[in-house]
């Protein structure tokens, strides 16, 4: 499944689909490191690396939250492929639900900002 990721482009707003392991690979590249790097500094292998950033592997919530903090990449971007909540049947589960997803568009602008080198 693919995460949407909107931005504002020079010729209007875009909405491109990322993976988990398409916004690995992006901010990976962004910081000048390799596979090795990352698996070093996150303590596994550089194959599962290369099998995150190809989609052939799900990786843990912990890796996740490691890798988030390693590329400056809004965890919030990489968790919401595995997140399942409900729609929100009550008001309050629809407020947490709308608050959820303004962090969520939030975290795309600030994403493409820093990874894409996009504007507001």
């Amino acid at each position: 499944m693919a995460l949407p990721l909107l931005f504002n482009a020079s010729n209007g707003m875009k909405n491109i689909m990322l993976s988990i392991g398409q916004l690995i690979k992006i901010g990976r590249i962004n910081k000048g490191l390799s596979q090795e790097d990352i698996a070093s500094k996150l303590e596994v292998t550089k194959n599962y690396i290369s099998l995150v950033e190809n989609n052939r592997k799900d990786p843990s919530i912990n890796f996740l939250r490691g890798v988030a903090k390693l590329l400056d990449i809004p965890v919030i971007l990489l968790i919401w492929e595995k997140m399942d909540l409900p729609k929100g049947k009550t008001d309050s589960e629809k407020k947490i639900n709308s608050q959820l997803e303004k962090m969520l568009e939030e975290a795309q602008q600030l994403f493409a900002q820093r990874a894409l080198g996009v504007k507001k």
